[in-house]
């Protein structure tokens, strides 16, 4: 024994996501039983991030006239929401996920147009997950059949 701790895993715990055209992925793990919450969780911060972003735009808009300064209180709002929304994105996707498929780009946007991507995806994964529990309460309801 070499001292080291492993622990095997089924290659269907696991949903991978390619990014781009790249060799970066995005992994789900579907034995997480937290997951699920994750993504929910994710969720609504994003909504509410994206509801206060409404909302303060149209106070700089009522506000703020002159041009410039509202272009400028804009600009930092979106881009201080753009970091908040980088942060929830990535509390469920994986660390440096958005930066892995963004890079340094940030637009409001573009996280949109991320949520649509992805749902065709959570889809598939719930189907997985569903597959895989089955398969597991069959084994063990077997199992415990057998014992009874």
């Amino acid at each position: 024994m070499n001292g080291k701790l492993e622990i095997k895993r089924n290659r269907e715990d696991f949903y991978r996501l390619q990014i781009n055209d790249t060799d970066d992925y995005i992994e789900f793990d579907l034995t997480d039983i937290g997951l699920p919450e994750k993504i929910l969780n994710a969720s609504d911060n994003i909504f509410k991030i994206d509801s206060d972003y409404q909302k303060k735009i149209k106070e700089i808009d009522e506000n703020c006239t002159d041009e410039v300064e509202n272009l400028k209180q804009k600009l930092k709002l979106e881009k201080d929401k753009c970091i908040e929304m980088r942060k929830e994105f990535d509390s469920f996707l994986g660390a440096g996920s958005c930066q892995k498929i963004f890079g340094d780009a940030n637009y409001y946007g573009m996280f949109l147009q991320l949520f649509e991507a992805l749902e065709p995806h959570f889809e598939k994964m719930e189907i997985k997950l569903k597959k895989g529990k089955e398969k597991l309460a069959n084994k063990y309801l077997n199992n415990t059949k057998d014992v009874l």
